[in-house]
Order: C-alpha cells, then structure tokens, then sequence
C-alpha cells in the first residue's frame, strides 16, 4: 500500500487526489457584468419608494381638491358679484385667496421634495438599471388612481362643452359652471398625467447589453465616461433629467454658428426671444382661424399643420435648452388649446360672415355609440341637402321642422344661433397663456441651470 507508483519513465506520479492551494481563494468563476452592488440597489429603493409613497399620493390627492374647492369659491363669488350680492362675494374671495396662497405653498415643497429624490434617482439608475425595484403594488395603486383621475378628467370636460354648447332646460349653459368644469378637468388633468407617468418610469428593463468589452470569463470592462467638471460632464448632468443620457435633437444643432449663438444668449434675451417665438406659433394658430375664410377654406390644414411644426420646433429648443420635464406636459396642453382655437376659430368665423338663416327639416339622425347625435337636414326653400351636419339634436325627431344658421357653400356645419366666437376666444386665451408661462418658465429655468453648470457662452 505504501509502495509508490512509478511511470512509464520511472517518474513519479503526483498524489492524488491534489492537493489544495494555501491562501485566499480567488474567483470562482467569470466576473458577472449584470451584479449590482447592494448599497445601489438599497438606495435605489428607498428613492422610489419616497416617489411612489401612498403618504405622498394622499398628499397630492389632498392638495387637489383642495384646488378645485378653492376654484369653486372664486366661480361662486363670480356668481354672486354678477347678482349684485356684494358681501358674499367678497367673503368668497377673502376666503379663497389665503387658501390659494396656502395650497400653493405646500404643492411647492410637495414638488420639491419629490424632485430631489427623482433627480437622485435617475443618473442612480442609468448607471444600474437593473437596480430599479418592481414594487408593482404602489406602481398599482398609482396607476389606477391616476386613471380615475383621467376618468373625471373626461366626465368635466364633457360636462362642461355639454353645458357650454347645449345647456338645460333650452337655454345656453350658465358661464361660471362651464369654467368650474373645465377648470376642475384641466385640475384633474395636471394631477392624473404625472401619477401614471411615475407607475410607469423607473421600471427594471427586460434586457441590458453587456457592458463594452465583456466576454465569458473576462471582467467587465467599463466604457470611460467624461470627467464631471469638464464640458461634456457638465452637459451631461444638464440633461440628467431626461430618460436618455444623449443630448437632445434640436434644430439649431444643425448650425454650429446658431448653437454658440444661442448658448451664449443672456436671461433676458433668450427670454425674449423665447417669447417672440412662442408668439409667432400662436399667430400662425390664429392666421389659421382668419385668413381662410377670406380665400379658401382649405387653407387651414396646412395653416395649422404649420403651426402645430413650429409648437414642436419650438418645443424640441426648450427641451435642449435644459428645462425639466414637467413644464413639457404643460406646454402640449396649450398647444392643443391653441389647435382647437385655430380650428374652432375658422368654423365661426366662416359662418359669422357668409351664415344666412333658412328653415330646415330633418332628414335623419346618428347617434353612434362615441360622440353626441347629429342630424342630416334639408333646407325647405330649395329642397337641398346640406353635406355638413347639424350636431346636438338629440331632442329633436326626423321631420321636425326648425331655423337655421347654415353656410351657403356647405363647408362649415349649421348652427342654431349665430356663432359667438366665446369658445375659440376661451381656448385661444387659456392656451395661448400656457404657452407663453411655459415658455419663459422653461428658459427661464434652462439658464439658470446652465449657469449654475458653466454652460454659458457654450454651445447650446
């Protein structure tokens, strides 16, 4: 048993079984380019789970009907100053203004603070996406209140363009329950949009390449990323905001000569040149509404297609220009207003200026499951048929006999009054005054984080 075992050669045979190496151990296996670190994903997690608190979609469901309410004592005290009832409208509004000022005031730390932990977060996360935690009972909770808010949304905004448009009783809907509705659905709105937008961001993706460099049995080898204090560093902590880490398209960035310009703009001129923008889009929106019914019709497709091009152009330089994103939500609402008003504009004024009055006879309805009843109507003098129908019909039967406003071209839809422009006027307002806020808020915003960053005199 002890005699020792000699080769072919007469060498000897090392023992078996081996013997083991004295020391540490060393890597078992290839280093795993996917492992995150356990402090990353502990602090990612406790970053998202501040975002997505029930406590803090309490606090913001709080905070708007806190807003409605505060918005439906100053309507009342509207109401009450057009009745002559002074004392209550004044009580109205002694009592809504310090709320408003109150509200706002705790929405601004609410937002604050909610920032903070979603700018911490999203660089966190774009070095170690697969550090992001599922929490799919908050991201649950979240979504679905967020999608009644959408659901009141829908149920104001139709409530009040029904009132608007079609009122009780015969009679045209009273003003300022027509505002409470829409305010209270562009409340709702503003609230529902950001709480499904944060369900749905910062979720583990299904797939993650490999980092550069990386093969089986090889380390993972990290892509050099850029000095924070040098240029691009400091570019990119501008855009730390943004899903992506690349720098957005814009389209000065075609012309490296409108790029340096741009960057080296102070406040107050990119101020004003924002705005002189801003308002050249909102009078291609009104062009749109005017200049048609002079000439063709159809020119205000392309009319508003060109405006709704500039809006976007516009909006692409504000995002590179480095604004957050949550003044983008806003800006696309006033660009759908100011559409609407271009598009609304046109068919009221078309009508005001060519519209005669004539009996019509109702020839059929439609009432589809989507979308309020329109009527197919006859003029009785001439016996013809007009292409365009008559919406809001719904009490009306087939043969019913009533006045018209129509369009002698049958190119605009007829009308029971005479339109009163009050509707392209209110959206026009409301959404060119959107854009406008927006629009400086946003510059405003990009230039002093620019120049927190030494990004001025740069290109932009």
């Amino acid at each position: 048993m002890n005699e020792r075992t000699s080769g072919r050669d007469g060498d000897e045979l090392p023992p078996w079984p081996p013997r083991l190496p004295v020391g540490p151990a060393g890597p078992a296996g290839p280093a795993d380019p996917y492992a995150v670190p356990p402090e990353t994903a502990a602090r990612a997690e406790l970053l998202l789970g501040r975002l997505l608190s029930p406590l803090r979609l309490l606090g913001h469901m709080t905070l708007a009907v806190g807003f409605g309410l505060i918005s439906a004592a100053f309507f009342s005290s509207v109401e009450f100053s057009a009745d002559g009832e002074t004392d209550e409208a004044r009580t109205g509004l002694l009592v809504g203004l310090p709320a408003l000022a109150v509200a706002t005031w705790l929405l601004t730390l609410l937002l604050r603070s909610g920032h903070r932990a979603a700018a911490e977060l999203a660089p966190l996360l774009r070095a170690a996406p697969l550090a992001a935690p599922s929490m799919p009972g908050r991201r649950l909770l979240f979504g679905a209140v967020s999608g009644a808010g959408l659901l009141f949304t829908l149920v104001c905004l139709g409530a009040g363009a029904r009132e608007a448009l079609v009122g009780s009783d015969d009679e045209r809907g009273n003003g300022p329950v027509v505002a409470a509705l829409l305010v209270w659905g562009l409340l709702a709105l503003a609230w529902s949009v950001p709480g499904l937008v944060r369900a749905l961001r910062h979720r583990r993706p299904r797939w993650v390449p490999p980092p550069v460099g990386w093969a089986p049995g090889q380390p993972p080898v990290e892509s050099a990323s850029p000095p924070p204090d040098s240029p691009e560093g400091r570019r990119r902590q501008l855009y730390a905001n943004y899903r992506s880490a690349a720098e957005p398209w814009a389209l000065s960035r075609l012309s490296a000569r409108a790029s340096r310009w741009i960057g080296g703009l102070s406040r107050w001129r990119a101020l004003l040149l924002s705005a002189l923008l801003c308002l050249v889009g909102c009078g291609l929106a009104l062009l749109a509404a005017v200049l048609p019914r002079r000439s063709n019709d159809f020119l205000v497709w392309p009319l508003l297609a060109l405006a709704a091009c500039f809006l976007v152009l516009l909006l692409l330089e504000i995002v590179h220009y480095g604004s957050r994103v949550g003044f983008l939500t806003l800006f696309v609402l006033g660009g759908i207003c100011v559409a609407i008003m271009g598009w609304q504009g046109h068919q009221e004024l078309a009508l005001r200026e060519r519209g005669e009055w004539a009996t019509a006879e109702i020839v059929s309805k439609r009432s589809p499951a989507r979308g309020g009843t329109t009527c197919e109507v006859r003029l009785v003098d001439d016996g013809r048929t007009l292409s365009q129908r008559l919406a809001s019909c719904e009490r009306e039967g087939v043969g019913d006999r009533l006045p018209l406003f129509y369009d002698p071209r049958d190119r605009v839809a007829p009308a029971r009054d005479v339109p009163t422009l009050a509707l392209p006027a209110g959206f026009g307002g409301v959404g060119g005054s959107l854009l406008l806020i927006t629009t400086l808020a946003s510059v405003n915003d990009g230039h002093t984080r620019r120049r927190r960053l030494d990004l001025i005199g740069q290109a932009a």
